[in-house]
């Protein structure tokens, strides 16, 4: 491509199935806690799965309308409750020679490295855009550290550069300041960015934020298209960039 383009991808149900994603993380990381822990990794996984939702919950009523409310500390902070909550109801102590925040954000690395719930032709997608020069960006919710794992665990992290979560902002995924942050942080000017995102909250907040957007509609049960330009494979990304270029 002539001009430099500036791709930011969400990264749940854009590129990965949230929902297989947490099924296989929750089933990894019981394996890691059993083994680390003792139990049966059976009593583990439905304990992370209820943890999962209720950090999910923590995380609306903190940040929701409130994008600047100090999610750099909340999420090393949620970690660590995270940890010892299910380690409180399986009646096991944690490892007293690091902190729980620490053991936590180990433990979580170890399992997404070995989860892959990309959508089909991730990867195939990520190396057209890579040999095109597009500069891939995630966009996400979801903390860098998660985001990196994730992204090794599917193979696919080698083709994007920075790993935008709000923990490298310190502000959430809840308004257009995320996308002005990230578009400030990059040092471009709002117009060479494209952002690639299912919800379409999301697309008008990157909108408000001088950005062009494509809609994802990956998932059978995705959110009605409300923009122009839409997806609904990963592969038919660089012709749409293309023409949009």
């Amino acid at each position: 491509m002539a001009d430099e383009v500036f791709l930011f991808i969400d990264f749940d149900d854009t590129l990965s199935s949230s929902h297989d994603l947490n099924t296989q993380y929750a089933r990894e990381l019981s394996l890691l806690l059993s083994q680390d822990l003792g139990n049966e990794p059976g009593i583990w996984e439905p304990l992370i799965q209820a943890e999962l939702e209720q950090s999910l919950a923590l995380y609306s009523q903190k940040f929701k309308n409130s994008p600047l409310a100090g999610y750099t500390n909340w999420i090393e902070e949620e970690r660590g409750r995270f940890l010892l909550e299910i380690a409180r109801q399986a009646q096991v102590k944690l490892p007293s020679n690091e902190s729980s925040a620490a053991y936590a954000a180990r433990l979580q690395f170890d399992a997404l490295t070995m989860c892959n719930a990309s959508f089909p032709a991730a990867e195939e997608t990520l190396r057209t855009l890579f040999d095109d020069n597009v500069r891939v960006q995630l966009a996400s919710s979801q903390e860098s550290q998660y985001l990196l794992a994730a992204l090794i665990g599917a193979g696919i992290e080698s083709y994007t550069e920075s790993k935008f979560g709000p923990d490298l902002l310190d502000c959430a995924k809840e308004g257009p300041e995320f996308y002005k942050r990230i578009f400030e942080s990059c040092r471009i000017d709002p117009q060479m960015a494209i952002v690639i995102d299912d919800q379409p909250t999301c697309l008008q907040w990157a909108k408000e934020a001088g950005a062009r957007v494509i809609q994802a509609c990956m998932l059978p049960n995705a959110a009605a298209a409300a923009e122009p330009i839409t997806i609904t494979q990963l592969r038919d990304i660089p012709a749409i960039l293309a023409k949009m270029v």
